[in-house]
């Protein structure tokens, strides 16, 4: 609005307006206190409160809205902060110098009224310390003081200790699997002996399927030292998963004197304990410059956001890509700076002294002393199988699964339940299948249950391969037989495997072709039957060659 239409204007309105520019800022109870008072004011004098005329004017600052003058002049605030630098220096001849403990506010409060020979608000000069940033001065200690070790960082030998972190960027925000604009973060997997970083993704969150996603590339990315290495990730939720493969990888490949990798994860609401690799991330966020950079032809916008620093509220420019996880992974950037990262020379500060090295260097050098252990894809693959929810639940005695109202049958692991009384277990649910864990913190994956008939509705992607009973119903059905789950889980845990179903159906292939042509039924009834004349073969097959019950065929293994 104009000056000479803002003129125009009723004094009411003129009010209105000026008092709205002066609180528009404000929130809760100061916004509610300020509209009192100007209101207030205004009915008793019926002219507008000089503050207002002055926001109108952009002139928000509370003294200067008033019409005081200043509390502490400008001499006066730079006689202060002469006399707070001098004092802390002892070469400096403009004022004496002042112990540590002894730099108070109140005693140069005293100096300054004395000097100036007036009265001074104490409180407006603490104000304008902590504006001036003298607190540095006021601490400064008497003496240079020398590290004490005990408080530095110690000095680890490589691989003894792997801290895990994420870490969201804060300058651009790309398109999700749902088209919505959302900012990516990375999560890491780094050496701090040698602050080498051996393995980097990016994710839209720290969920457990994207940590167990990134445990698997860093248990695939290196050889491991034989002997005990410390996992130190962060105390997220998604990250305290990480327990249970840790878990099972020691079961399986830990030997005494050996490989043996320890979960040794971070205090909650401790950032010192990932201390390195925390300081990290200030470089990730200056790459983000490097990313923009990169996709500038793909840049859709740019919008204010904010960050936090110390407490303290910064504007900054958010821009949006519109790429998605993939093109940002295979773009090599990441991988781009990784490299740059292990590479390149830098300044570290071990047991209070700064040292320089270059993080790959230090970190083969130290791989090279020991024994190695690798693992493969397929030792691995399986782990994804840890990312999903965990839900309480109990296994019947007969192998049974009762879960939101429907019915599974244990297929893979019946070994590890007991058949006389129920059995405690998580479970995680991917709609027509069940994954079963161990209950506890750390439980391990024991097997799997199916549901009774099949899932009607689309159901999650396990990301895993099938079990054993799925692959061979799968056999079953193409060959137009109606499966009966509960009976083929049944007559599986007595010993039949997919190869042993395939030989039987190719021996009587011809039989059950006659058998449905003689039948001349609905295709409903005639699978029916076909799998009925399937599970007798079966049987008979077994019967000649019987197996233990729950014999540990391959397609039972799950550890």
């Amino acid at each position: 609005m104009k000056d000479k239409d803002f003129e125009q204007l009723p004094m009411d309105d003129r009010f209105l307006i000026l008092l709205h520019k002066k609180i528009m800022d404000k929130t809760g109870s100061a916004k509610r206190r300020a509209k009192k008072y100007y209101m207030d004011q205004y009915r008793k004098t019926g002219v507008i409160p000089k503050p207002l005329l002055l926001a109108g004017q952009g002139i928000m600052e509370g003294r200067k809205c008033s019409g005081r003058r200043r509390v502490l002049t400008e001499k006066i605030q730079n006689r202060f902060i002469e006399m707070v630098k001098a004092s802390s220096d002892p070469s400096d001849d403009r004022f004496v110098f002042i112990t540590r403990h002894g730099r108070t506010i109140k005693n140069y409060h005293a100096w300054l009224e004395q000097e100036f020979e007036r009265s001074i608000s104490l409180s407006a000069l603490r104000r304008f310390a902590r504006q001036a940033n003298l607190k540095v001065y006021l601490e400064k200690p008497d003496f240079e003081e020398k590290n004490d070790p005990s408080v530095c960082f110690k000095d680890e030998p490589v691989f003894d200790l792997i801290q895990m972190d994420g870490c969201r960027f804060r300058y651009f925000k790309i398109r999700s699997d749902d088209g919505v604009w959302a900012k990516p973060q990375v999560i890491e997997f780094f050496d701090t002996g040698s602050r080498n970083m051996l393995v980097l993704d990016a994710y839209f969150s720290e969920s457990s399927l994207n940590s167990v996603d990134l445990f698997e590339k860093f248990l695939v990315s290196t050889p491991f030292p034989q002997k005990k290495i410390r996992l130190r990730p962060d105390n997220a939720k998604g990250f305290v998963n990480l327990k249970r493969p840790i878990n099972e990888l020691n079961i399986k490949f830990s030997l005494p004197g050996g490989f043996y990798l320890q979960p040794n994860f971070s205090r909650i609401h401790a950032p010192k304990d990932k201390a390195h690799l925390e300081s990290s991330h200030r470089s990730i966020h200056h790459f983000e410059m490097r990313i923009i950079k990169h996709f500038e032809d793909r840049i859709v916008k740019t919008e204010p956001g904010y960050i936090y620093k110390k407490g303290k509220k910064g504007k900054i420019t958010i821009t949006y890509l519109d790429i998605d996880l993939a093109t940002l992974r295979q773009s090599g950037l990441l991988e781009a700076y990784r490299r740059q990262h292990n590479e390149q020379k830098h300044y570290y500060s071990v047991n209070g002294k700064t040292s320089a090295w270059v993080p790959k260097e230090k970190f083969d050098d130290g791989l090279a002393q020991y024994e190695w252990i690798t693992f493969s894809a397929d030792d691995v693959r399986h782990f994804v199988k840890y990312g999903y929810d965990k839900i309480n639940a109990t296994v019947g005695a007969k192998g049974i699964i009762t879960f939101k109202k429907q019915t599974y049958y244990v297929a893979v692991g019946a070994q590890h339940f007991s058949r006389h009384k129920s059995t405690k277990v998580y479970i995680s649910d991917l709609g027509d299948k069940l994954f079963i864990f161990e209950h506890k913190e750390n439980g391990i994956l024991l097997g799997e249950a199916l549901r009774r008939e099949p899932y009607e509705k689309p159901v999650k992607k396990a990301g895993t391969e099938p079990n054993a009973v799925e692959l061979i119903s799968a056999f079953l059905q193409e060959k137009k037989m109606a499966v009966d789950r509960p009976r083929l889980i049944d007559i599986h845990l007595r010993g039949l495997t997919l190869d042993a179903a395939q030989t039987i159906y190719r021996q009587h292939r011809k039989r059950y072709i006659a058998y449905a042509i003689k039948l001349r039924q609905p295709e409903t009834i005639t699978g029916k039957a076909l799998f009925n004349a399937f599970i007798l073969d079966c049987e008979r097959q077994l019967s000649n060659n019987p197996l233990a019950p729950y014999a540990s065929c391959s397609e039972n293994k799950v550890l």
